[in-house]
């Protein structure tokens, strides 16, 4: 006996089903993956604070001190400016960069890549801008990479992403396109914020 024929899902539905896990994944990266330069940056802060603290009470020489202020402020200064280029979506080369070493790691974990390109306003690949295209400063702040694996893969990937050093994207949602034959190799499109 076969199920019963599921009605197709509405445009609302659709969106729902793109936004919500995206949202989720969002919020997840924030929360608990990458709150780093928040911290880094109240880290710095506090000792900074604490370096004044101890040069008013006379503990430590004031060649010392100089050189802890100047380092912190050094400190402070970098990770202001990395949480600025974050925000800001970082340079062309940087937002490049980013996206190959995701490439790179998809492949790393058994993840095929079928094409990459910016997001278009429904969120798929922009036609003219298909696999092969590097981002730009004038391209979309979402990128798009639609590929072939399994849930495993795919969840060693997410995991594996704030362990790489220097990438500036993260993830603002992934979908999923049932296989044909039924098997557990599906198609996968990963959106990323540069």
């Amino acid at each position: 006996m076969k199920p019963a024929k599921r009605p197709p899902l509405s445009a609302r539905d659709r969106l729902l089903l793109l936004v919500l896990p995206g949202a989720l994944v969002l919020m997840i990266y924030a929360v608990f993956i990458n709150p780093g330069h928040n911290s880094a940056l109240s880290k710095a802060r506090t000792q900074l604070e604490q370096a004044r603290k101890q040069a008013g009470s006379g503990v430590a020489s004031t060649a010392a001190l100089s050189a802890d202020l100047t380092r912190l402020k050094q400190d402070l200064e970098k990770v202001q400016r990395e949480s600025e280029a974050l925000k800001q979506g970082g340079d062309a080369l940087q937002r490049a960069k980013s996206v190959t070493q995701v490439g790179d790691l998809l492949r790393k974990h058994g993840l095929v890549v079928v094409e990459e390109g910016p997001a278009g306003a429904a969120g798929a690949i922009a036609p003219a801008n298909r696999r092969g295209a590097a981002p730009n400063a004038t391209s979309s702040p979402v990128w798009a990479i639609r590929f072939l694996g399994t849930w495993p893969g795919v969840q060693a990937t997410l995991q594996a992403m704030p362990d790489v050093a220097d990438l500036t994207c993260f993830p603002l949602g992934l979908t999923m396109q049932e296989s044909a034959q039924g098997n557990s190799v599906h198609e996968w499109t990963l959106h990323l914020r540069l």
